[in-house]
């Protein structure tokens, strides 16, 4: 599924970007063996597999794009829940057949606020969809996974400043 800032139009603010981070849920075995799938397409990888790393970087080439893939991805918990939150979208209309999995914007938002290098952007990326999505996020599942993660501070922070916004 897409994660990152490709994620961020399906529930909150558009912007661009050409960094691409695609989450996968799999174990250091699947990692490995879609590594080796991905090098027989001619994609390259921007280093050789690290056992357990929680990122790869592959290029390919032909179409010239960078991609992150996340086994590992900050804050995000692999789980039927995250499965079911997900969301199915279709990004052109004039191709219907062609779906993408996007991160719930729940697990977004802690994704954006459990990582270990939180820029800035990251916060405000949270933020916009803290106030695109009011009402109709999960604040229990939200909260749950902010606690998990061990974001819970800086996501009441953030909620606080998009109250303050709208008074």
């Amino acid at each position: 599924m897409l994660i990152g800032g490709l994620a961020l139009p399906a529930y909150g603010q558009i912007w661009t970007t050409q960094e691409v981070y695609i989450a996968i849920g799999a174990n250091s075995e699947a990692s490995s063996k879609f590594q080796v799938e991905l090098q027989k397409m001619g994609v390259k990888l921007a280093s050789p597999p690290v056992q357990d790393a929680p990122v790869f970087v592959v290029t390919d080439l032909e179409r010239m794009v960078e991609i992150e893939i996340w086994t590992n991805p900050d804050g995000v918990l692999f789980d039927r829940d995250l499965l079911n939150k997900r969301w199915n979208v279709r990004p052109f209309q004039d191709d219907p057949n062609f779906q993408v999995f996007v991160i719930g914007p729940e697990d977004f938002i802690v994704n954006k606020l459990a990582r270990a290098d939180r820029r800035a952007q990251d916060e405000a990326d949270a933020a916009s969809v803290l106030a695109r999505q009011e009402g109709k996020l999960n604040q229990e599942y939200l909260r749950n996974r902010a606690e998990a993660a061990g974001a819970i501070e800086i996501l009441e922070e953030i909620v606080r400043r998009v109250q303050e916004a709208k008074s």
